[in-house]
């Protein structure tokens, strides 16, 4: 992507493995800027950070399942975020918890991966996401 700027990423996963698979795949994937925290708390307050930063995230994977607060609770509070309404959230979720997958479309979530994560799956969902923000980005000018 020559010329875009690199979007800033936020990982959250109480799954140290799977944390540290989504960022490699990201770096591999050409991403730099590749946050990771271990739950829903941490979540929040890495969201809170970046609007006090004026420095947003345009990409938040997050789990469904994190102790402290769960991945749909955060996703709901980022979506009360006026300044979160272009940035995409992508929910990882168990495959026995497909019925949430509509719940956390409906709560604002920009897209999901089931896991287990598949490496080809996750660079699919990149490219798309990347598509989203680019289409975002060109809506606003």
């Amino acid at each position: 992507m020559p010329n875009e700027p690199h979007p800033k990423i936020l990982i959250a996963d109480d799954h140290f493995l799977i944390r540290q698979f989504v960022k490699r795949t990201l770096m591999d994937a050409g991403m730099e800027y590749v946050d990771m925290v271990n739950d829903g708390n941490e979540a929040i307050e890495a969201i809170n950070n970046s609007i006090e930063k004026k420095d947003l995230y345009d990409i938040v994977f997050l789990d469904w399942n994190m102790p402290m607060m769960a991945g749909i609770d955060v996703l709901s509070y980022i979506r009360t975020k006026p300044v979160y309404q272009n940035s995409a959230v992508v929910m990882f979720t168990a495959e026995s918890e497909k019925q949430n997958i509509m719940k956390a479309i409906k709560m604002g979530a920009t897209s999901y991966i089931l896991k287990p994560i598949a490496p080809m799956e996750l660079n699919k969902k990149i490219r798309e996401i990347m598509d989203w923000l680019q289409s975002r980005r060109l809506a606003k000018v």
